[in-house]
C-alpha cells in the first residue's frame, strides 16, 4: 500500500516523498517500545533490588542511575527526532544523528508494528517516511553537488531490447517506461543517474561514485535496506508503483522525483 507523503518547501509547495500517517505510526510506535523498555528495566530493578542489596547496599541506587541514564539518552534522542520529524526543524547533531533510527528503532518497530497486526510493508514505508523527514529538516546541511538517483531495473519495461544498467543514456526513449523522463530530468538538472539491478549493484554503484546524497526509487522493502545500508549518505527514498506486481513494469510518480532535485539544486527548466 502506498501512502503519500507530504513535505512542504520554503514557498509552502508540497513535495509528495510520502503522508504524515506513515511517521505517526513510525514514532507511535517507537514510543510505545521505549515506553515498554522503561517500564521492564523499572520493574526489573524493583524486583532484584533486595538480591543486590544484599552484596552492596548501594547496589541497587547505582543500577537506577545507570538505568535511569541511559533511557533519559535513548528518550532525549527520540524525542528530537519526534521534533526534527514532525516540525522540520534540524535539531539533530551531528549531521546523520539519527542512528537510533537508522540501527535499533527500526527492527523494535517492525517486531512491535507485526504484533499489532501492521504488515511489514506497511511498516518499511512508515519508517521511510519518518527518514524523508529527517532528511528534510537537515536539508540545509546538505551538500548536493555529488547527487546520485538511483533507479530500479524493474522500472523498464520488459520488452525493452535496451541495456540501460551500466548507462541509462542507452535508453531509446520510447515513452513505454518511466526511464526516458527520469534520464532527461537526469540530464536537464546534469546529475548522476543510475540503474541497479539488485542491492548488490547497488552497493557497488554507491561505493563506487561515493555520492554525497543520494534520491532512490524502489518499493518500500529495498528502500528500507538501502536507506541503513547507505547510512550515514542521506538517503530520499521515492518509492515506486507496482501495477503488475513487485519487480515487474513498475512506475514512479517522476514529477516526486523532479521536486526533489529542485528543491536540493534549485529550479531549472
Amino acid at each position: 500500500m502506498q501512502l503519500p507523503l507530504r513535505l512542504q518547501n520554503r514557498r509552502g509547495r508540497i513535495i509528495a516523498v510520502k503522508s504524515t500517517d506513515g511517521k505517526t505510526l513510525f514514532l507511535g510506535l517507537s514510543w510505545l517500545a521505549f515506553l515498554l523498555v522503561a517500564a521492564l528495566s523499572a520493574l526489573t530493578i524493583y524486583m532484584v533490588s533486595p538480591r543486590f542489596a544484599m552484596f552492596y547496599h548501594k547496589l541497587p541506587m547505582i543500577l537506577w542511575f545507570i538505568t535511569a541514564f541511559i533511557l533519559l539518552i535513548v528518550g532525549g534522542g527520540l524525542f528530537l527526532i519526534t521534533i526534527a520529524a514532525f516540525f522540520s526543524l534540524d535539531v539533530l547533531y551531528p549531521h546523520g544523528g539519527e542512528p537510533i533510527t537508522m540501527r535499533i528503532l527500526f527492527p523494535v518497530v517492525l517486531a512491535l508494528g507485526k504484533l499489532f497486526g501492521f504488515g511489514k510493508d506497511r511498516l518499511r514505508e512508515a519508517f521511510v517516511d519518518t527518514n524523508n523527514a529527517l532528511q528534510w529538516a537537515q536539508r540545509r546541511r546538505l551538500s548536493p553537488e555529488r547527487l546520485l538517483i538511483l533507479l530500479p531495473h524493474c522500472l523498464q519495461h520488459h520488452e525493452c531490447p535496451w541495456r540501460i544498467t551500466f548507462d541509462i543514456h542507452n535508453c531509446n526513449r520510447c515513452g513505454k517506461c518511466d526511464i526516458a523522463e527520469l534520464a532527461e530530468i537526469a540530464e536537464r538538472f546534469s546529475t548522476e543517474v543510475r540503474v541497479a539491478t539488485g542491492g548488490t549493484l547497488a552497493r557497488k554503484v554507491i561505493s563506487d561514485y561515493n555520492p554525497s546524497v543520494i534520491v532512490a526509487v524502489a518499493c518500500g522493502h529495498d528502500l528500507s535496506a538501502g536507506i541503513i545500508d547507505a547510512h550515514p549518505i542521506p538517503v530520499f527514498g521515492v518509492p515506486n508503483i507496482r501495477p503488475a506486481g513487485p519487480c515487474f513494469d513498475t512506475k514512479v510518480k517522476v514529477e516526486n522525483v523532479r521536486q526533489v532535485l529542485e528543491e536540493l539544486l534549485g529550479n531549472k527548466k
